[in-house]
């Protein structure tokens, strides 16, 4: 009689059930392999895999045996998580160029923007075939059904409600007016906006009262929104515009975060340690408030803003009718002067300009315009504000590195390129702008990092992922972890640098070889995808 040896049998049985019961690992969308991980918290990198499903981080860890319907293979390059830009300005050029291929070649995959004044909300009558939106809501749908190649968040910018319910007249609201204005920005909130945001050197926020703007933040504050600002001096007056900033947070009980931070003017150069140590102190208070900076000596805006606030009341025209006034433009010129001579020789550079018969004034420091003209610079400068239809783009070299690189390894500050992404008519035009729309974030990544060593890539990172995240009340980005949401870079920390300069500035970064929004790629191995897989980013009022 033959003998069994039941208890293998058993073994045998047993094993061969577990075997086929234990499920196998279901199937990645996508996985990231041999790639060094920097997980966006400031901890040092660690080798590992990163799998993918849907929209979504589902693991983290060596995942050799899970399957992936596409894998990308990093090459010991570095993985972290997408950048995110805290004052983007792309929120009219995507609706040309939805790609935004020059934030995508720098790593950005969110952008938060609506600086001061937001695309919506407005009247119903700017409603139209070219602008299919009156509200925020509206134009955060239209985002959605055009699709982008990044993430956008809008903060309503408490200069609609002003604009909707005053003008651009120097008044304080009635209480009436007010409550109008209050309402509108519910609406925005409850609609999506994530805070409120002022710039308050431009019209018609700078008729704004800081009494005005607690109203309207201690709106925002309720459906758990932030307070962004371009506060109202960045020079002379930079301690009271501090003030100023510090009493909105305290009094409408809303986090501050101050754009673009900086201390303009030859001057005044050297004082960022001071400024630095009055946000630190309120911080130590108690008072939620934090910065953002771009990487560079030199900013961008309208030459208009070089005027003073009485004389634009009312627009742009009406600046226009005071200049044609004698007795008014001599006081407009005493102040233009004063600006010159703040601001130094070659400080102020003429970058756009929209009447063709002046375009051989483009590209020049006011200087060089004004020797051409054969004029005085202040003269210059009136020409140019009177044969134009809206203010020329100027990049002003107004700060000092030493400043920007003061500021830029804070701790609590992080990074915005406070410039839209450049469409490729803009390209072919060659129009001049500030090289920060093609480089802000390659440059810390790179520049500030490997050349300077001013401070860790670790450390980099974090200022352009968690950081930003938490000012913004991102809870599923800005980290690699499961669970969050997958946008995800990767780059070479040897290669990663910006091309654009200010001479010639339309050139994309290099280095970040693939670009992951939303678990789907947008750059992958170094080229477009054309995918749109971005959305926009509502805030708690909406949820």
């Amino acid at each position: 009689m033959r003998r069994f040896d039941t208890t293998a049998i058993l073994c045998t049985i047993l094993l061969t059930a577990c075997a086929s019961t234990t499920p196998k690992p279901a199937m990645l969308d996508l996985k990231i392999i041999n790639g060094r991980i920097l997980d966006g918290t400031g901890a040092p990198w660690f080798r590992g895999d990163i799998g993918v499903r849907g929209d979504s981080i589902v693991a983290i860890g060596d995942l050799a045996d899970t399957g992936a319907k596409r894998v990308i293979d990093a090459g010991d390059r570095i993985v972290s998580p997408g950048f995110i830009d805290l004052l983007g300005q792309s929120q009219n050029s995507v609706l040309t160029d939805p790609l935004v291929e020059a934030k995508v070649r720098q790593g950005v995959t969110t952008e938060v923007t609506g600086e001061g004044s937001s695309p919506g909300p407005g009247t119903a009558a700017e409603k139209n075939q070219d602008r299919p939106w009156a509200t925020l809501g509206e134009y955060l749908d239209h985002l959605d059904k055009l699709g982008t190649g990044v993430n956008f968040a809008l903060l309503v910018g408490a200069s609609n409600p002003r604009q909707m319910v005053i003008g651009d007249v120097n008044r304080q609201p009635t209480a009436d007016e007010l409550r109008q204005m209050e309402a509108i920005i519910d609406q925005a909130m409850r609609e999506g906006a994530i805070g409120i945001s002022t710039s308050l050197i431009y019209l018609p926020a700078m008729y704004s009262t800081t009494e005005e703007i607690i109203a309207l933040a201690r709106v925002a504050a309720r459906y758990g929104g932030m307070y962004f600002t371009h506060i109202r001096d960045e020079g002379a007056k930079i301690d009271s515009a501090l003030d100023e900033a510090f009493r909105i947070g305290r009094e409408a009980r809303i986090p501050v975060n101050i754009w673009h931070l900086k201390i303009g003017g030859r001057a005044y150069w050297g004082r960022m340690p001071a400024i630095i140590d009055r946000i630190s102190a309120a911080r130590a208070e108690g008072l939620d408030v934090a910065a953002n900076v771009y990487p560079y000596p030199a900013s961008s805006t309208s030459l208009s803003t070089l005027a003073p606030d009485w004389a634009m009341e009312g627009g742009y025209d009406d600046f226009q009718a005071r200049l044609r006034d004698p007795e008014q433009r001599a006081r407009i010129i005493v102040s233009l002067r004063e600006q010159l001579e703040r601001r130094g020789e070659r400080g102020i550079y003429i970058a756009r300009i929209q009447n063709p018969a002046l375009a051989d004034y483009q590209k020049k420091y006011v200087e060089q315009i004004a020797a051409e003209m054969g004029i005085p610079a202040e003269d210059a400068l009136v020409r140019l504000f009177l044969e134009n239809t809206f203010s020329p783009a100027v990049i002003f070299f107004s700060m000092h590195e030493d400043d920007v690189q003061y500021a830029l390894r804070t701790p609590w500050v992080s990074i915005g390129a406070d410039s839209g992404a450049p469409t490729a008519a803009a390209r072919a035009a060659g129009a001049a702008i500030h090289p920060r729309a093609y480089g802000t974030f390659a440059r810390v990544a790179g520049h500030y990092v490997r050349d300077v060593k001013l401070f860790s890539l670790e450390e980099a990172v974090r200022k352009m992922t968690s950081q930003a995240a938490l000012r913004v009340n991102f809870i599923d980005r800005g980290i690699l972890r499961p669970g969050m949401k997958a946008d995800i870079i990767v780059f070479d920390p040897a290669t990663i640098r910006d091309k654009s300069k200010f001479d010639d500035p339309h050139h994309f970064s290099e280095g970040v070889s693939d670009v992951i929004v939303n678990g789907v790629p947008v750059l992958l191995g170094g080229t477009m995808t054309g995918a749109r897989p971005g959305r926009t980013i509502r805030g708690a009022g909406m949820r």
